[in-house]
């Protein structure tokens, strides 16, 4: 699997009692590992065991910090150096409340040369792999259509490509028709409509009407198929020409994190993308196995981090639950 990632990152981790604004705080634990949605996601893939390659761009400013951080988890990076400083992403985590509050830095500008350059990676990189994982958000100075340009690279060989990212950038990449797309419910609301004062849960919310709403009309806009995930209520599936959408509960575990929760998910269909035939991908069956992926990286504090056994034990209980529900092994 191939995940382009553009805008890589450095995160630390900080375990502190109480987050009280104004006050000088001391952290229990803290802990740094390299960041990015993609590389969440690549974490998941290595986990179980299937190979995966992350095209990043690699900032000079603590570029041999964030290679030394991959390579020690043996992550396979694709490098595209560019000037100014690798991000850095605090994630403050209560030990009381179980809150976390996560502040995540933008990134160094690129130029167009500095992204034509990681057009080009990706391109060189594809060829032999089973899907492109386009995910994450984009630093300053990539074009809108960032994700678009890779869809149609990954199109142009054959390949599918699938997409998570911020709300503009997945609005922007729905006209190249991503095989499947995969925001939660406010990221996909707000790419559908422009606004972003969506709350996931309110006491009015019809959480499952508003996913599957979400689903279809992101395959109005080109996607060939979405996956709108919300968080503990569960997930929505909308496929081209496949009737009305399906929804899936969430299955229930004891979170003790949910960042990249979502990345996991994504990392949970490409882990079942790569065990289908070419060319015959039963989203259903992926989707499936990313919704108990998410719900095991829940147990775990490292975003990406996983349990691939966990994985699989939840995915029995969800096959169970959906065959119990519909008198058959259909996840529907």
């Amino acid at each position: 699997m191939l995940v382009a990632t553009p805008n890589l990152c450095i995160d630390r981790t900080q375990v502190v009692t109480d987050l009280v604004p104004g006050a000088v705080l001391r952290a229990q634990e803290v802990h740094v590992t390299a960041g990015g949605k993609g590389v969440n996601v690549a974490r998941v893939l290595r986990a179980h065991r299937v190979p995966a390659t992350v095209v990043g761009l690699v900032a000079a400013g603590g570029g041999e910090q964030l290679r030394t951080l991959l390579r020690e988890e043996g992550a396979d990076l694709v490098p595209v150096e560019v000037p100014g400083d690798v991000r850095v992403n605090t994630v403050l985590v209560e030990s009381t409340a179980g809150r976390m509050t996560v502040i995540n830095e933008p990134g160094s500008p690129l130029s167009q040369e500095d992204w034509r350059g990681y057009c080009a990676a990706v391109a060189r990189s594809l060829p032999g792999n089973r899907a492109l994982a386009c995910s994450g958000s984009l630093p300053p100075g990539a074009p809108p259509d960032a994700y678009a340009q890779l869809v149609d690279v990954a199109h142009h060989l054959g390949i599918p490509a699938l997409v998570d990212c911020a709300p503009g950038a997945l609005a922007a990449c729905l006209p190249a028709g991503p095989d499947l797309v995969s925001p939660n419910l406010q990221e996909a609301e707000a790419a559908i409509t422009g606004d972003t004062g969506h709350l996931l849960v309110d006491a009015h919310t019809d959480v499952r009407a508003r996913a599957s709403a979400a689903a279809t009309a992101l395959l109005d806009l080109g996607a060939s198929a979405a996956a709108v995930t919300a968080g503990a209520h569960g997930v929505a599936l909308a496929e081209r020409g496949g009737g009305a959408p399906r929804w899936w509960a969430s299955a229930g575990v004891a979170v003790v994190s949910t960042v990249g929760a979502g990345d996991a998910f994504l990392g949970g269909v490409l882990v079942d993308v790569e065990a289908q035939p070419a060319g015959r991908v039963s989203w259903p069956r992926a989707v499936l196995l990313g919704s108990a992926t998410a719900s095991a990286s829940c147990e775990q504090l490292l975003a990406g981090g996983v349990d691939p056994q966990r994985a699989r034990e939840l995915y029995e209980h969800l096959q169970k639950r959906c065959a119990a529900r519909e008198g058959d092994d259909d996840p529907r």
